[in-house]
């Protein structure tokens, strides 16, 4: 080898040399860099929130505190407090006998609720007879010597039907006609037969002078005692007109 091909052979060598330690230089601040936690960027950016933040309660989907399910808790059975007038209306027996009557005021009785039943030929001056117990009174019987006492509680109506009893010897209250007669008998009344004072509505006392079976055309004639008996009578078919029931004044 001659001396100029010696120096291009070192030239060359010392191109691949530098060449060489370039490229390692190069991969050695690679990996340097790398170790270091500098910029190795993947194609997927993650990206962080910052800094932890407490946001306080836990928060449920839609934005409210989250809250534990209510518990149901039944109310209290309720009870009702017994109602003595309504439980005294709906224990009367058909049949039975009530001294019961009204006062004559009014659409008043003698007793706010029914009293205990009676034997139905006692003596007493107010004595009526249960027909029915129904819940309208259009349930009960009409005409004379027939009504109803009614009594609203929280089942509803309870109504008893009643037919009077006529007891000889007692007294009822009467409206006048103006003229000294009587327009008008207060069939359900019961008054003391020696009253001073009557309801504004009556005008007078008469008494039960008798009862008895009706004769065909009965009327107020019929109750005469005798010839002889003068006195001004009125009276009253009762019964489906099988009873006559006679009254007089009682002076």
């Amino acid at each position: 080898m001659n001396t100029s091909g010696t120096r291009r052979w070192w030239r060359g060598a010392c191109v691949v040399a530098l060449l060489l330690s370039v490229v390692l230089a190069g991969c050695s601040r690679k990996n340097d860099r790398d170790s270091d936690g500098g910029p190795n960027i993947d194609a997927g950016i993650d990206v962080g929130v910052g800094p932890d933040i407490d946001v306080g309660p836990d928060v449920n989907v839609d934005g409210g505190a989250e809250e534990s399910t209510p518990v149901y808790t039944p109310p209290p059975p309720t009870t009702s407090t017994p109602d003595p007038t309504e439980e005294a209306f709906q224990a009367v027996s058909v049949g039975s006998c009530l001294p019961v009557h009204m006062t004559g005021h009014g659409s008043e009785w003698s007793h706010s609720m029914p009293p205990d039943p009676v034997s139905c030929s006692s003596s007493y001056g107010g004595l009526v007879q249960v027909t029915g117990v129904v819940g309208s009174s259009a349930e009960c019987g009409t005409g004379t010597g027939h009504t109803s006492w009614s009594y609203y509680g929280d089942s509803g109506e309870t109504t008893l039907c009643l037919e009077r009893v006529w007891v000889p010897r007692y007294c009822i209250l009467a409206e006048g006609d103006g003229n000294g007669g009587v327009s008008s008998l207060g069939t359900f009344t019961a008054v003391d037969c020696d009253a001073d004072r009557i309801p504004q509505e009556y005008d007078y006392v008469l008494v039960v002078s008798a009862v008895y079976q009706a004769p065909a055309n009965a009327n107020a004639d019929h109750c005469r005692q005798s010839a002889y008996d003068s006195r001004q009578y009125w009276s009253l078919l009762v019964n489906e007109d099988a009873t006559l029931v006679c009254f007089t004044t009682t002076g």
